[in-house]
């Protein structure tokens, strides 16, 4: 399931900020897509997940991490 999927599941409003909403994600999360500047739930929903592996410092592992915050936050 993509993060945009995630998103849409969870119901979580476009301009909820990440770490406010996630704060179990750790900054090796959150700084790459800061710096990216993305910093809300819109932000990250209108981006494909080839589109946030394309983020310096952004790979596979924490896509992963930021994909089962979401799942967890879907699950509360």
């Amino acid at each position: 399931m993509t993060v945009a999927e995630l998103i849409a599941q969870t119901g979580l409003p476009a301009d909820a900020d990440i770490k406010a909403t996630l704060p179990g994600l750790t900054w090796h999360v959150t700084t790459p897509l800061e710096k990216a500047g993305i910093t809300t739930m819109g932000g990250l929903r209108v981006r494909s997940d080839a589109e946030l592996l394309g983020i310096p410092q952004f790979g596979e592992r924490r896509l992963d991490m930021l994909k089962a915050a979401l799942q967890q936050w879907e699950a509360r």
